[in-house]
Protein backbone atom coordinates (compact mmCIF):
# COMPACT_ATOMS: atom_id res chain seq x y z
CA UNK A 1 0.00 0.00 0.00
CA UNK A 2 1.70 3.35 -1.23
CA UNK A 3 2.34 5.83 1.02
CA UNK A 4 1.04 9.49 0.89
CA UNK A 5 2.40 12.76 1.93
CA UNK A 6 -0.52 15.18 2.20
CA UNK A 7 1.26 17.85 3.05
CA UNK A 8 3.92 17.70 0.21
CA UNK A 9 5.09 21.07 -0.91
CA UNK A 10 5.13 21.48 -4.55
CA UNK A 11 6.09 24.92 -5.08
CA UNK A 12 9.89 26.28 -6.18
CA UNK A 13 11.93 27.46 -3.76
CA UNK A 14 14.01 29.30 -6.09
CA UNK A 15 11.47 30.51 -7.73
CA UNK A 16 10.00 31.74 -4.75
CA UNK A 17 13.05 33.38 -3.46
CA UNK A 18 13.16 35.57 -6.67
CA UNK A 19 9.42 36.43 -6.65
CA UNK A 20 10.09 37.04 -2.76
CA UNK A 21 13.14 39.64 -3.61
CA UNK A 22 11.10 41.63 -5.96
CA UNK A 23 7.47 41.80 -4.97
CA UNK A 24 6.88 43.47 -1.09
CA UNK A 25 3.66 42.51 0.50
CA UNK A 26 2.99 45.63 2.62
CA UNK A 27 0.10 46.31 5.82
CA UNK A 28 -2.73 48.11 3.93
CA UNK A 29 -2.85 44.62 1.76
CA UNK A 30 -1.05 45.56 -1.24
CA UNK A 31 1.78 43.89 -2.88
CA UNK A 32 4.21 46.73 -4.83
CA UNK A 33 6.99 45.92 -7.12
CA UNK A 34 10.54 47.33 -6.30
CA UNK A 35 11.95 47.28 -9.74
CA UNK A 36 9.02 49.51 -11.31
CA UNK A 37 9.54 51.98 -8.04
CA UNK A 38 6.94 50.27 -6.03
CA UNK A 39 4.24 50.09 -8.72
CA UNK A 40 0.75 47.49 -6.93
CA UNK A 41 0.37 44.63 -8.60
CA UNK A 42 -2.63 42.40 -8.91
CA UNK A 43 -1.65 38.57 -8.42
CA UNK A 44 -4.16 37.11 -10.22
CA UNK A 45 -4.98 33.72 -11.71
CA UNK A 46 -5.49 33.55 -15.81
CA UNK A 47 -8.52 32.27 -15.28
CA UNK A 48 -9.72 34.81 -12.67
CA UNK A 49 -8.31 37.08 -14.94
CA UNK A 50 -10.43 35.67 -18.17
CA UNK A 51 -13.62 35.42 -15.98
CA UNK A 52 -13.24 39.19 -15.35
CA UNK A 53 -12.87 40.54 -18.46
CA UNK A 54 -15.43 38.52 -20.11
CA UNK A 55 -17.85 39.54 -17.63
CA UNK A 56 -17.18 43.23 -17.94
CA UNK A 57 -17.06 43.14 -21.97
CA UNK A 58 -20.79 41.65 -21.48
CA UNK A 59 -22.18 43.52 -18.94
CA UNK A 60 -20.98 46.62 -21.27
CA UNK A 61 -21.80 44.63 -24.25
CA UNK A 62 -18.39 46.19 -26.25
CA UNK A 63 -15.16 44.47 -27.11
CA UNK A 64 -12.85 45.47 -25.07
CA UNK A 65 -9.78 43.67 -26.41
CA UNK A 66 -8.19 46.43 -28.35
CA UNK A 67 -8.22 49.21 -25.36
CA UNK A 68 -6.77 46.38 -22.97
CA UNK A 69 -4.03 46.15 -25.63
CA UNK A 70 -2.80 49.45 -25.87
CA UNK A 71 -3.24 49.45 -22.31
CA UNK A 72 -0.57 46.99 -22.03
CA UNK A 73 1.47 48.42 -24.77
CA UNK A 74 1.34 51.87 -23.02
CA UNK A 75 2.44 49.71 -19.32
CA UNK A 76 5.22 47.70 -20.98
CA UNK A 77 6.53 51.19 -21.38
CA UNK A 78 6.44 52.46 -18.63
CA UNK A 79 7.84 49.35 -16.74
CA UNK A 80 11.09 49.55 -19.08
CA UNK A 81 11.42 53.08 -18.54
CA UNK A 82 11.67 52.46 -14.58
CA UNK A 83 14.43 49.83 -15.29
CA UNK A 84 18.27 49.85 -15.94
CA UNK A 85 18.96 50.30 -19.68
CA UNK A 86 19.17 47.61 -22.20
CA UNK A 87 22.63 46.90 -23.70
CA UNK A 88 23.96 49.19 -26.23
CA UNK A 89 22.05 48.29 -29.25
CA UNK A 90 24.89 46.90 -30.69
CA UNK A 91 25.82 44.26 -33.69
CA UNK A 92 24.60 40.77 -31.63
CA UNK A 93 23.37 42.50 -28.78
CA UNK A 94 19.36 42.05 -29.46
CA UNK A 95 19.73 38.13 -28.47
CA UNK A 96 20.83 40.16 -24.48
CA UNK A 97 18.18 41.96 -25.02
CA UNK A 98 15.63 39.35 -25.62
CA UNK A 99 16.95 37.64 -22.77
CA UNK A 100 16.55 40.66 -20.45
CA UNK A 101 13.39 41.08 -21.46
CA UNK A 102 12.26 37.04 -21.38
CA UNK A 103 14.24 37.04 -17.66
CA UNK A 104 11.65 39.64 -16.43
CA UNK A 105 8.66 38.25 -18.09
CA UNK A 106 9.39 34.72 -16.51
CA UNK A 107 8.96 36.53 -13.00
CA UNK A 108 5.82 38.03 -13.58
CA UNK A 109 4.19 34.78 -15.47
CA UNK A 110 3.76 36.42 -18.61
CA UNK A 111 4.98 34.56 -21.30
CA UNK A 112 8.02 34.72 -23.65
CA UNK A 113 9.04 37.16 -26.29
CA UNK A 114 10.31 35.44 -29.58
CA UNK A 115 11.12 36.91 -33.18
CA UNK A 116 9.74 34.64 -35.98
CA UNK A 117 10.74 36.95 -38.78
CA UNK A 118 12.00 40.73 -39.10
CA UNK A 119 12.86 42.85 -41.53
CA UNK A 120 13.00 46.72 -42.24
CA UNK A 121 9.43 46.42 -43.33
CA UNK A 122 8.21 44.87 -40.70
CA UNK A 123 8.35 42.01 -38.26
CA UNK A 124 6.56 38.68 -36.71
CA UNK A 125 6.54 38.16 -33.43
CA UNK A 126 5.42 34.88 -31.53
CA UNK A 127 4.50 35.54 -27.54
CA UNK A 128 4.85 32.12 -26.33
CA UNK A 129 2.79 30.42 -23.31
CA UNK A 130 1.23 33.67 -23.48
CA UNK A 131 -1.16 34.71 -19.82
CA UNK A 132 -4.09 36.94 -22.12
CA UNK A 133 -3.66 38.23 -25.55
CA UNK A 134 -4.29 40.81 -25.47
CA UNK A 135 -1.76 41.90 -22.66
CA UNK A 136 0.49 39.81 -24.40
CA UNK A 137 0.23 41.71 -27.91
CA UNK A 138 0.66 45.12 -26.42
CA UNK A 139 3.39 43.90 -24.64
CA UNK A 140 4.95 42.40 -27.14
CA UNK A 141 4.66 45.17 -29.34
CA UNK A 142 5.99 47.48 -26.42
CA UNK A 143 8.97 45.19 -25.80
CA UNK A 144 9.92 45.09 -29.67
CA UNK A 145 9.80 48.83 -29.37
CA UNK A 146 12.25 49.09 -26.50
CA UNK A 147 14.76 46.61 -28.08
CA UNK A 148 14.73 48.16 -30.99
CA UNK A 149 14.42 51.71 -29.90
CA UNK A 150 11.75 52.92 -32.47
CA UNK A 151 8.04 52.89 -32.89
CA UNK A 152 5.77 50.54 -34.63
CA UNK A 153 2.15 50.29 -35.20
CA UNK A 154 0.67 46.25 -34.18
CA UNK A 155 -1.98 43.78 -34.68
CA UNK A 156 -2.12 40.77 -33.19
CA UNK A 157 -4.23 37.37 -33.75
CA UNK A 158 -3.91 33.86 -31.41
CA UNK A 159 -2.97 31.12 -32.38
CA UNK A 160 -3.66 28.89 -29.59
CA UNK A 161 -2.10 26.57 -27.43
CA UNK A 162 -0.94 29.48 -25.61
CA UNK A 163 0.39 31.51 -28.42
CA UNK A 164 -0.07 34.94 -29.58
CA UNK A 165 1.13 36.27 -33.25
CA UNK A 166 1.96 40.37 -33.17
CA UNK A 167 2.73 41.84 -36.58
CA UNK A 168 4.80 45.40 -36.60
CA UNK A 169 5.50 48.06 -39.02
CA UNK A 170 7.06 50.81 -38.28
CA UNK A 171 5.29 54.03 -36.98
CA UNK A 172 6.92 56.97 -38.93
CA UNK A 173 4.64 59.15 -35.87
CA UNK A 174 6.59 60.65 -33.48
CA UNK A 175 4.89 59.92 -30.23
CA UNK A 176 6.30 60.47 -26.91
CA UNK A 177 7.35 58.65 -24.46
CA UNK A 178 4.70 57.07 -21.50
CA UNK A 179 4.63 59.35 -18.27
CA UNK A 180 3.39 57.70 -15.06
CA UNK A 181 -0.32 58.44 -14.39
CA UNK A 182 -1.32 59.84 -11.21
CA UNK A 183 -4.04 57.98 -8.72
CA UNK A 184 -7.28 60.09 -8.50
CA UNK A 185 -7.49 58.67 -4.87
CA UNK A 186 -5.28 58.52 -1.74
CA UNK A 187 -4.15 55.28 -0.66
CA UNK A 188 -1.82 54.34 2.41
CA UNK A 189 0.34 51.65 1.01
CA UNK A 190 2.08 51.17 5.06
CA UNK A 191 4.89 49.55 5.43
CA UNK A 192 6.57 46.36 4.12
CA UNK A 193 5.61 43.37 6.01
CA UNK A 194 5.80 39.80 6.48
CA UNK A 195 2.17 38.32 5.89
CA UNK A 196 1.39 36.06 3.12
CA UNK A 197 0.64 36.62 -0.56
CA UNK A 198 -0.35 34.26 -2.85
CA UNK A 199 2.45 34.02 -5.01
CA UNK A 200 4.74 32.72 -2.02
CA UNK A 201 3.43 29.56 -3.45
CA UNK A 202 4.41 29.49 -6.49
CA UNK A 203 5.47 26.44 -8.53
CA UNK A 204 7.85 26.80 -12.09
CA UNK A 205 6.07 25.18 -14.82
CA UNK A 206 7.32 26.38 -17.96
CA UNK A 207 9.43 29.24 -19.54
CA UNK A 208 7.12 32.18 -18.25
CA UNK A 209 4.80 30.44 -16.50
CA UNK A 210 4.44 29.65 -13.00
CA UNK A 211 0.99 28.09 -10.88
CA UNK A 212 -0.36 28.69 -7.60
CA UNK A 213 -1.94 25.19 -6.64
CA UNK A 214 -2.56 24.66 -10.24
CA UNK A 215 -3.67 27.63 -11.14
CA UNK A 216 -1.30 30.03 -13.59
CA UNK A 217 -0.55 32.97 -12.18
CA UNK A 218 0.50 36.39 -13.58
CA UNK A 219 1.82 39.74 -12.12
CA UNK A 220 -0.40 42.68 -13.43
CA UNK A 221 0.78 46.14 -13.16
CA UNK A 222 -2.21 48.44 -11.75
CA UNK A 223 -1.16 51.22 -14.31
CA UNK A 224 -2.20 48.47 -16.35
CA UNK A 225 -5.73 48.69 -15.49
CA UNK A 226 -5.89 52.63 -14.75
CA UNK A 227 -4.47 53.43 -18.86
CA UNK A 228 -7.29 50.35 -19.61
CA UNK A 229 -9.98 52.65 -18.18
CA UNK A 230 -8.91 56.19 -19.68
CA UNK A 231 -8.52 54.70 -23.04
CA UNK A 232 -12.28 52.64 -22.35
CA UNK A 233 -14.22 55.71 -21.18
CA UNK A 234 -14.44 57.60 -24.44
CA UNK A 235 -16.12 54.64 -25.74
CA UNK A 236 -18.87 54.70 -23.26
CA UNK A 237 -20.98 57.76 -24.63
CA UNK A 238 -23.81 56.32 -26.03
CA UNK A 239 -23.64 53.41 -23.08
CA UNK A 240 -26.36 54.46 -20.74
CA UNK A 241 -26.07 53.50 -16.53
CA UNK A 242 -28.44 50.67 -15.51
CA UNK A 243 -31.21 51.73 -13.74
CA UNK A 244 -31.18 49.11 -11.66
CA UNK A 245 -27.23 49.57 -10.48
CA UNK A 246 -26.20 48.02 -6.70
CA UNK A 247 -23.30 50.68 -6.82
CA UNK A 248 -23.05 54.10 -5.74
CA UNK A 249 -19.70 56.59 -6.19
CA UNK A 250 -19.66 59.00 -4.33
CA UNK A 251 -17.72 62.17 -5.97
CA UNK A 252 -17.51 60.49 -9.47
CA UNK A 253 -19.22 63.01 -11.86
CA UNK A 254 -18.18 61.49 -14.97
CA UNK A 255 -21.36 59.66 -16.71
CA UNK A 256 -18.73 57.22 -18.59
CA UNK A 257 -16.67 56.46 -15.51
CA UNK A 258 -19.78 55.52 -13.85
CA UNK A 259 -20.79 53.21 -16.38
CA UNK A 260 -17.36 52.04 -16.41
CA UNK A 261 -16.88 51.56 -12.86
CA UNK A 262 -20.03 49.91 -12.48
CA UNK A 263 -19.58 47.49 -15.07
CA UNK A 264 -15.67 46.83 -13.66
CA UNK A 265 -17.42 46.15 -9.39
CA UNK A 266 -20.33 43.92 -11.44
CA UNK A 267 -17.71 42.00 -13.23
CA UNK A 268 -15.71 41.48 -10.04
CA UNK A 269 -18.74 40.17 -8.20
CA UNK A 270 -19.84 37.42 -11.04
CA UNK A 271 -16.08 36.40 -11.34
CA UNK A 272 -15.70 35.93 -7.00
CA UNK A 273 -19.37 33.84 -7.05
CA UNK A 274 -18.22 31.47 -9.75
CA UNK A 275 -15.02 30.76 -7.94
CA UNK A 276 -17.40 29.45 -5.87
CA UNK A 277 -15.57 30.47 -2.80
CA UNK A 278 -16.88 30.06 0.73
CA UNK A 279 -17.38 32.97 3.05
CA UNK A 280 -18.45 32.90 6.71
CA UNK A 281 -18.72 36.12 8.56
CA UNK A 282 -20.32 36.19 11.87
CA UNK A 283 -19.28 39.04 13.26
CA UNK A 284 -18.47 43.05 11.68
CA UNK A 285 -14.74 42.11 12.65
CA UNK A 286 -14.80 38.75 10.55
CA UNK A 287 -14.16 41.14 7.70
CA UNK A 288 -10.91 41.81 8.22
CA UNK A 289 -10.05 38.35 8.43
CA UNK A 290 -11.80 38.09 4.82
CA UNK A 291 -10.23 40.78 3.43
CA UNK A 292 -6.73 39.23 4.31
CA UNK A 293 -7.80 36.01 2.38
CA UNK A 294 -9.84 37.18 -0.28
CA UNK A 295 -7.79 40.91 -1.12
CA UNK A 296 -4.87 41.24 0.48
CA UNK A 297 -3.50 37.72 -1.04
CA UNK A 298 -3.96 38.83 -4.27
CA UNK A 299 -2.53 42.45 -3.42
CA UNK A 300 -6.12 44.49 -4.21
CA UNK A 301 -6.34 45.86 -0.67
CA UNK A 302 -7.04 45.21 2.93
CA UNK A 303 -10.05 45.83 5.55
CA UNK A 304 -8.69 47.89 8.67
CA UNK A 305 -12.07 48.67 10.39
CA UNK A 306 -14.95 47.29 9.94
CA UNK A 307 -18.32 48.67 11.85
CA UNK A 308 -22.01 47.03 11.99
CA UNK A 309 -24.52 49.11 10.71
CA UNK A 310 -27.85 47.31 10.54
CA UNK A 311 -28.83 43.95 11.98
CA UNK A 312 -28.96 42.47 8.72
CA UNK A 313 -25.19 41.94 8.11
CA UNK A 314 -24.67 45.61 6.73
CA UNK A 315 -21.13 46.32 7.33
CA UNK A 316 -19.53 49.66 7.15
CA UNK A 317 -15.75 48.75 5.87
CA UNK A 318 -12.60 50.65 6.12
CA UNK A 319 -9.17 50.24 4.05
CA UNK A 320 -6.09 52.47 3.78
CA UNK A 321 -5.12 51.64 0.25
CA UNK A 322 -7.57 49.87 -2.77
CA UNK A 323 -5.52 48.28 -6.07
CA UNK A 324 -9.17 49.52 -7.93
CA UNK A 325 -12.40 50.79 -6.23
CA UNK A 326 -14.61 49.09 -8.38
CA UNK A 327 -12.70 45.62 -8.21
CA UNK A 328 -12.73 45.79 -4.91
CA UNK A 329 -15.92 46.89 -4.78
CA UNK A 330 -17.22 43.99 -6.92
CA UNK A 331 -15.07 41.65 -4.70
CA UNK A 332 -16.54 42.87 -1.42
CA UNK A 333 -19.90 42.97 -2.82
CA UNK A 334 -19.80 39.39 -4.17
CA UNK A 335 -18.15 38.16 -0.30
CA UNK A 336 -20.76 39.58 0.99
CA UNK A 337 -23.78 37.97 -0.65
CA UNK A 338 -21.94 34.62 -0.70
CA UNK A 339 -21.69 34.84 3.47
CA UNK A 340 -25.21 36.17 3.42
CA UNK A 341 -27.07 34.51 0.49
CA UNK A 342 -29.09 37.63 -0.46
CA UNK A 343 -28.08 40.31 -2.88
CA UNK A 344 -26.34 43.48 -1.78
CA UNK A 345 -25.66 47.14 -2.50
CA UNK A 346 -22.73 49.22 -2.03
CA UNK A 347 -21.59 52.51 -1.63
CA UNK A 348 -17.92 54.26 -2.02
CA UNK A 349 -16.26 56.87 -1.02
CA UNK A 350 -12.83 58.04 -0.60
CA UNK A 351 -10.85 60.78 1.83
CA UNK A 352 -7.25 61.64 2.84
CA UNK A 353 -7.55 58.62 4.97
CA UNK A 354 -8.26 55.89 2.22
CA UNK A 355 -11.25 54.38 1.58
CA UNK A 356 -14.85 53.70 3.06
CA UNK A 357 -17.10 50.81 1.69
CA UNK A 358 -20.48 50.42 2.86
CA UNK A 359 -22.75 47.28 2.34
CA UNK A 360 -25.78 46.42 2.97
CA UNK A 361 -28.87 44.38 1.60
CA UNK A 362 -29.98 45.54 -1.84
CA UNK A 363 -33.68 44.94 -1.00
CA UNK A 364 -35.32 46.52 2.45
CA UNK A 365 -36.13 44.07 4.57
CA UNK A 366 -39.20 43.72 7.27
CA UNK A 367 -38.41 44.12 10.58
Amino acid sequence: MPLVDDSMDESTPWLITKLRQRYLPTESGFIIDRETNNLPVWCVSTSAFDKWFSELESVIDQTLGRRLAYASAESEELRWSLAPPLPKAWFGQQKKRIGIMNIDWAIRGLGQLEILESTTQGSTLLIANRGHTAIAAGMGNAGWEQIQEARFRFQWSDRGAGETVVETIPDPRQIPATKSLEIPWVDGVGDVVDDERTFHRARHEADGVWTVEGNRTLMIYRDLLMRFESLAIPYLADTPRSTDSRTDWVGIQESEKVVLWDAMAEASRKQFLASGELVLVADPEHWISVSKRYMAMQGLGQVSKSIGIDGHGGVELHLAAALHPAIVVGRLIGCWERAEGRAAKATWSASGDGHCIKIESRRVIAE
